[in-house]
């Protein structure tokens, strides 16, 4: 998947790198959240102590912030997104990824989210950053 940036993201792509000196490698809206995909290893860096460079950028631009950490492992990278995985399973059929993943029944519910918002974010970042097409919670 070839990933576009209009020029609002651009714009807040650079006031993120520029507050908190991380480097990002994906940005996009939804639902007046704005989700950050930033370099393997520069998480910390990206949240700051106690939160205070998410803080800082959540003031400056007004909208709820959330940031992931890029792994070049497509595994890893779902262990990032869905910290509450237990298992999970990379299937390949007819050229489309899918991953299946098992959470407890008590995260379930957590990791799906009210109406599928969750879950429609994660694959929405997973097809973004690793071209996986679906996720199965299991």
């Amino acid at each position: 998947m070839t990933i576009t940036f209009t020029t609002e993201t651009i714009r807040l792509l650079t006031l993120f790198e520029n507050v908190t000196n991380v480097p990002v490698r994906d940005c996009f809206i939804d639902n007046g959240v704005i989700y950050y995909i930033v370099e393997e290893g520069k998480i910390g860096l990206a949240i700051g102590k106690d939160g205070s460079s998410i803080k800082k950028v959540e003031r400056v631009i007004g909208k709820k912030v959330k940031v992931f950490e890029y792994s070049s492992d497509p595994e890893t990278f779902v262990k990032n997104i869905i910290p509450q995985c237990r298992e999970i399973t990379m299937i390949n059929q007819d050229d489309k990824i899918t991953v299946e993943i098992k959470v407890s029944k008590n995260d379930r519910g957590f990791v799906i989210g009210r109406g599928g918002e969750k879950i429609k974010i994660y694959k929405e970042i997973l097809k973004r950053v690793h071209n996986i097409s679906d996720i199965q919670v299991k």
